[in-house]
C-alpha cells in the first residue's frame, strides 16, 4: 500500500469542479426530486427486508422452534455489526458533501477509512464465533432447542459480518453521488438469490438434504454475501470511478482522514449499536416469557419491520440530499427537503397504521402454513400465538407512525454531520424509554401487578415501545428545529 497523499486531507486531490459543473441540488428540493434520489433507497432496503422477511417465513413454515429463534439470533448479530455496517455507510455523508462541494478527488479518498474498517470488522467478529453458544446465555431461553438455533443462527449472521460491511461502504459511496438506482438493482438480484437459496437449503431438494433448516438459513445467508460482495466490488473499481474520483488512485491510509471519518461515522455506528443494545435487553426479556408469546413477538415486529424499513431507506435518501445540499451552501434547500419528506411519509404511514389496526390476524395468518399445521395437530397452538399477537399488532400500528417520522428527522440531522449528539440522544432515550421500563416489568416487578391489572406480560413490553417511539420521534424534531446542523458540514 503507497504511502498517504501529501494534500491536505480537507481539500481535493485533484482539480475541483468549477461552480457551473456542481451537481445542481435545486431539484432535490421538489417532490419529484427528493422521490427520485430517495425512493430507490427505499425501495433497496424494502427488499432487502422482504429477503430477511421471507427466510424467517420459511423458517416458520419449518417449524415454530426456528421462527423463535431466528429474530432474536438477528437481533444479537446486529448489535455486534451494527456499529460496522453503518459506520462504514456513513461514507455516503462524505461522498454527497464533497460531491455537492465539487471535490470529487477527495469523495474518492474518503472511502478507504471505510473498507479499512471492514477489515477490522471481518477479524472482530469472526473471533466471537467460537462463542456463540456463550452470547446466547443471556437470553434464558426456556427451550432448549430454541436456544440451540439462535447460537447457530447467530454464528452464520456473525460470519458474513465482513462483506456486509465492505458492501455497505461501497454502496454507500454509490448513494451519495445519487447513483440510487444502482443500489437498488443489486439490492434487488440479492434479494432474489437469497429467497431462492434459503428455500432451497431450509426444505432441501435438488441434491440438498431435505430440510437443512436453520443450518440451510445461515448457509445461504453467507453464500449470498460472498457473492454479492463481488458484484459491488466490480462495480465500486470501474473505470468510471477510477477515472472521476480515484477510488483506487487515491487509495490511502492517511490517519487525519481517518480521524475525520472516526469523528463523524463512529458515533453514527455507536449510535446504532448502543441503541440496538437496549432493544437487545428488550428482546432479552420478552424471550424470558413462553416460545409462544415469543413467536407472536417475532411475527409482528417482523410485519412492523416490513412497513419500517423503507422508512429507513428513505432517511437514507434524505440524508443524501442533505448531504448534497449543504456541500453546495444550500441549507435552506436542506430545510425545504426535510419538510417534503414529512409531506410524503406521514399519509403513508397513517395508512400503514390503519392496516395493522384493523387486520392484526389476517396479516399474522401468512405465517401459518395451514396444510402443514393440519398434519401435524398444532392448530391450537397456532391460534394462541395469534391471539397473543393480536394487542401487539395494534400497539405497534401506533408506534409506526412515530418511528417513520422519528428517521425523517434524524436523518436530516445527520446527513448535516450532527452525528455525536444523536448518539447520545438516541441511546439516553432508548435506555430510559424502553429497556429500563421493560427490564422493571419482565425482571424485577412481581408479575402478579401486571396480572392485577389486567395486563399481559407481551403487550405491556410493546405498550411501552408504542411511547418510545413517539419520544425519540419528539426527540429528533425539537433537534430538527432548534439545532445548528445547518452550519454543519463533515468536510473539516
Amino acid at each position: 500500500m503507497p504511502s498517504p497523499p501529501t494534500s491536505d486531507p480537507g481539500q481535493a486531490a485533484g482539480p475541483s469542479l468549477s461552480r457551473s459543473e456542481l451537481p445542481s441540488v435545486e431539484r432535490l428540493a421538489t417532490v419529484r426530486g427528493l422521490l427520485a434520489l430517495a425512493l430507490p433507497m427505499a425501495a433497496g432496503m424494502g427488499v432487502g427486508f422482504v429477503l430477511h422477511f421471507l427466510n424467517r417465513l420459511f423458517l416458520g413454515w419449518y417449524s415454530p422452534e426456528a421462527l423463535a429463534a431466528s429474530y432474536p439470533a438477528g437481533m444479537l448479530a446486529w448489535t455486534v455489526q451494527g456499529c460496522f455496517v453503518v459506520s462504514a455507510g456513513y461514507v455516503g455523508t462524505f461522498a454527497a458533501q464533497h460531491h455537492g462541494a465539487g471535490e470529487d478527488d477527495e469523495a474518492g479518498a474518503m472511502c478507504w477509512p471505510a473498507l479499512w474498517l471492514g477489515a477490522v470488522a471481518t477479524a472482530a467478529t469472526l473471533a466471537l464465533i467460537p462463542f456463540r453458544h456463550l452470547l446466547v446465555i443471556p437470553f434464558h431461553l426456556q427451550d432448549p432447542s430454541v436456544a440451540s438455533g439462535m447460537a447457530e443462527l447467530t454464528g452464520w449472521y456473525l460470519a458474513e459480518t465482513g462483506p456486509i460491511v465492505l458492501m455497505s461502504a461501497m454502496s454507500g459511496f454509490y448513494a451519495g453521488l445519487g447513483r440510487t438506482r444502482t443500489v437498488f438493482v443489486v439490492s434487488a438480484l440479492c434479494c432474489v438469490v437469497s429467497v431462492a437459496l434459503n428455500h432451497w437449503l431450509i426444505f432441501g431438494g435438488l441434491g440438498v438434504p431435505a430440510r437443512l433448516g436453520i443450518t440451510g438459513a445461515g448457509i445461504a445467508t453467507l453464500a449470498t454475501s460472498l457473492c454479492f460482495l463481488g458484484v459491488w466490488s466490480a462495480l465500486f473499481f470501474s473505470l468510471d470511478l477510477r477515472r472521476r474520483f480515484g477510488v483506487w488512485r487515491n487509495r490511502n491510509r492517511s490517519w487525519a482522514r481517518m480521524r475525520r471519518f472516526a469523528r463523524y461515522a463512529l458515533p453514527r455506528g455507536g449510535s446504532e449499536i448502543l441503541e440496538m443494545g437496549a432493544f437487545l435487553i428488550f428482546s432479552a426479556m420478552v424471550t424470558r416469557l413462553s416460545t409462544e408469546e415469543l413467536s407472536a413477538s417475532n411475527i409482528a415486529f417482523a410485519l412492523y419491520l416490513l412497513v419500517l424499513v423503507p422508512f429507513i431507506g428513505l432517511g437514507q435518501g434524505i440524508s443524501i440530499a442533505v448531504g448534497q445540499c449543504l456541500g453546495a451552501g444550500r441549507p435552506d434547500l436542506a430545510r425545504r427537503i426535510a419538510w417534503i419528506a414529512f409531506a410524503i411519509a406521514a399519509p403513508v404511514l397513517t395508512a400503514a397504521a390503519l392496516v395493522f389496526a384493523l387486520m392484526p390476524r389476517q396479516l399474522m395468518d401468512i405465517y401459518v402454513d395451514h396444510d402443514a399445521v393440519a398434519s401435524a395437530g398444532t392448530a391450537a397452538r397456532w391460534r394462541n400465538i395469534i391471539d397473543q399477537g393480536v394487542p401487539v399488532m395494534i400497539c405497534l400500528a401506533v408506534a409506526a407512525v412515530g418511528d417513520g417520522l422519528h428517521w425523517v428527522f434524524r436523518m436530516v440531522i445527520v446527513g448535516a454531520g450532527d452525528t455525536r449528539w444523536t448518539l447520545v440522544a438516541m441511546v439516553a432515550t432508548a435506555v430510559i424509554g424502553l429497556s429500563l421500563p421493560v427490564w422493571l416489568m419482565l425482571g424485577v416487578a412481581d408479575p402478579a401487578l401486571l396480572e392485577g391489572w389486567g395486563a399481559r406480560p407481551l403487550t405491556a413490553c410493546y405498550v411501552v415501545f408504542a411511547i418510545y417511539s413517539w419520544a425519540i420521534a419528539a426527540v429528533m424534531f425539537l433537534r430538527f428545529q432548534f439545532g445548528p446542523w445547518q452550519k454543519m458540514s463533515v468536510r473539516r
